[in-house]
């Protein structure tokens, strides 16, 4: 076993606790949209953002680490096809995370914790953070199979 295949190792793991952290997340939102219990809804949604914070978000990290370290290690250049498009991937993870899921998620978890909201606002809200989130989901299916076909133009 060589350093190359120690990151690939890791790389593989990381992928696959970023993006099950997120198809989690996704499931989870689908199903509680509809929750009628607020305090439960307020506290799957503030136990959701932690865990996207301390697993989703560190091993998406990792994963552009240990691929910057092998395309270095494996000279396969910067400029190559599927690598501008993991690139591209991890650049649209920060924004759609960072801004649009963030965002909905704070709508939903403030809609949840206001006395006068009715149960439909919430619903509404919900569905907003699921369409996102798999709009998300699959742009990273995208990157996965680029990462996985390699192909080139």
């Amino acid at each position: 076993m060589n350093a190359y295949n120690i990151l690939k190792y890791i790389h593989v793991l990381s992928v696959i606790a970023w993006i099950g952290s997120a198809a989690c997340l996704s499931v989870l939102v689908w199903r509680v949209r509809h929750e009628r219990n607020r305090q439960v809804l307020t506290a799957l949604l503030r136990l959701g953002t932690s865990f996207g914070q301390m697993v989703a978000g560190p091993a998406s990290g990792l994963v552009l680490l240990t691929g910057l370290g092998m395309v270095g290690m494996a000279h396969i250049g910067f400029g190559t096809f599927w690598v501008v498009w993991g690139y591209a991937g991890i650049v649209l993870h920060g924004f759609i995370g960072g801004v649009f899921i963030r965002k909905r998620t704070m709508e939903l978890a403030q809609l949840a914790s206001s006395e006068g909201t009715n149960d439909h606002a919430i619903a509404e809200a919900g569905g907003r953070l699921w369409t996102v989130q798999l709009i998300y989901l699959a742009i990273m299916a995208l990157v996965i199979g680029a990462m996985v076909l390699k192909p080139t133009l």
